[in-house]
């Protein structure tokens, strides 16, 4: 009687140490989770004000005809706008690992997403002289979450440009059937050996190759792809030989309903 007695002291002890964890804990997530929300608020908007303010200095730069303030100017707008880029994959993946992420699903027209996404990434695409071309064949519907599909699109299509030579040449191309929609983005940049495909997907292997025009990244974009198409129940994979170019191929339902969502997440 003695010893169980001690066994159930012991065990209310270790149980009253361990709700104290649970709560010091969930404290610590709460302070993590502002933390990003202070963040994304901080710092996207100075950001945002760089490059709209870049983007005003470049038109008047232009009308000058000095090529070397307009070639600074450029950068700095590019650099502001990589660095935007970076800063919203950070975000989103944190929010992705802490479960804040939001998922909401609406029927959208495919083409309209992607155009606007190409109009985004254009000047960074006439930066080295590729041509970025996207004509679709069938207008598709779809249902997904809009922001997140954008996110995966900017991603692909950076890549693309990143590791495309100048005067080379980006296309996309959607096909579809009762079930499904399929998206690629094909490139014909440097291509990839078999060994760089099986690391890309993978944090820890944390590949980082620079661009055609020493480019800098994260490693994280790709991932981050990654992770979010099978969030929306597809799947991403990537095409590709060394010298011959890229292509990554994604799939997603074309309907996909929130307790799925929440399910995968």
């Amino acid at each position: 009687m003695l010893l169980k007695e001690v066994d159930q002291k012991t065990i209310l002890r270790k149980n009253k140490i361990i709700e104290q964890d649970k709560h010091k804990l969930e404290a610590l997530n709460q302070t993590q989770n502002k933390l990003f929300s202070i963040i994304a608020h901080d710092l996207r908007s100075p950001f945002n004000n760089i490059l709209c303010l870049s983007e005003l200095l470049s038109e008047k730069v232009a009308v000058t005809e000095n090529s070397e303030s307009e070639e600074f100017v450029d950068l700095i707008n590019t650099t502001a706008k990589n660095t935007l880029s970076l800063l919203d994959n950070l975000l989103n993946w944190a929010k992705s690992q802490t479960g804040e992420l939001g998922f909401s699903p609406e029927k959208i027209k495919l083409s309209k997403v992607i155009h606007h996404i190409i109009e985004l990434k254009m000047s960074q695409a006439k930066a080295k002289n590729i041509s970025l071309h996207f004509s679709p064949i069938d207008e598709i519907e779809l249902s997904t979450d809009k922001n997140i599909l954008g996110t995966v699109l900017r991603n692909l299509i950076s890549n693309a440009i990143k590791f495309t030579n100048p005067g080379g040449h980006i296309e996309l191309v959607t096909t579809t059937d009762e079930h499904r929609v399929e998206i690629s983005i094909n490139d014909n940049g440097v291509g990839m050996t078999e060994d760089t495909i099986r690391k890309i997907f993978d944090l820890t292997t944390n590949v980082t190759l620079p661009g055609t025009a020493n480019e800098n990244g994260s490693g994280l974009g790709l991932v981050l792809c990654k992770e979010f198409v099978e969030k929306l129940g597809g799947h991403l994979w990537v095409e590709s030989e060394l010298g011959k170019g890229s292509n990554f191929k994604f799939t997603l339902p074309l309907n996909i309903s929130k307790p799925e969502l929440a399910k995968s997440a």
